[in-house]
């Protein structure tokens, strides 16, 4: 008990409880400046990709030896590469096909005819076609069931949150009835979230996952700065 009459464990608690509203302040201060900063850009309209400029960026073949996950993977780089160039629909078929090898080219060719058949011309199929019949040959439903319920028990832990992310990403291309919006998205995002960071972005008007990531990122920094303790680990901090 110090002269005042105030018992030594109190002052401390108030300490504690003044320092975490200071770093609440200035990631709060900080993430409001992001937000106003950071409007969604407009998207230009493409009409196309050149087959040079694809390769370009160095998109790996398939051959069709690959396990499932790196299968599933290959489509997921492929359509970073289509968003990157522009690609159209037509030119996400075609240059899918032209980087099969092996028993994948074997498929397609099969594939391929019983589609023409099916549908009259090679040119009615689509990317969304085209990723079905993938999957349902070298990325099978079972897997990617189990990639969904991977995704639905998803939190950060002790993951930063640019780790959470990423593996947000990843496992929510197989589940994406959970984040059909950008609202679900963010929501389900923001859940996963460590307490101490989703305390301090949930007053937050966020509009868009990108920006949630960003504040969420910048909350983070501003608590591992001021305590020196990583996420996840606040026991350790409060023993100590």
């Amino acid at each position: 008990m110090d002269r005042s009459g105030i018992p030594h464990s109190e002052l401390e608690n108030d300490v504690s409880h003044v320092d975490e509203n200071l770093v609440l302040a200035r990631a709060l201060a900080r993430m409001t400046e992001v937000l106003q900063q950071n409007c969604p850009p407009e998207r230009e309209q493409q009409s196309g990709c050149p087959y040079e400029r694809f390769l370009a960026h160095g998109t790996p073949a398939f051959s069709g030896q690959e396990d499932p996950l790196r299968a599933g993977r290959w489509i997921s780089d492929l359509e970073k590469m289509f968003e990157i160039c522009g690609c159209s629909e037509a030119q996400k078929v075609l240059y899918a096909s032209y980087l099969l090898q092996g028993d994948a080219t074997a498929w397609w060719e099969t594939k391929r005819e019983l589609l023409e058949m099916e549908l009259g011309s090679i040119a009615a199929v689509s990317w969304v076609r085209f990723k079905k019949e993938f999957n349902d040959r070298f990325f099978p439903i079972s897997m990617r069931k189990q990639m969904a319920r991977e995704f639905n028990n998803l939190v950060q832990g002790e993951m930063t949150v640019e780790q959470y992310a990423r593996k947000f990403i990843e496992l929510g291309k197989f589940a994406t009835h959970l984040i059909a919006t950008e609202e679900m998205r963010i929501e389900r995002f923001q859940e996963g979230l460590h307490r101490e960071i989703r305390r301090q972005v949930a007053c937050l008007q966020i509009l868009t996952f990108q920006q949630l990531v960003e504040v969420a990122t910048i909350a983070e920094r501003e608590f591992i700065d001021h305590f020196a303790t990583p996420i996840g680990h606040e026991e350790e901090r409060s023993i100590m």
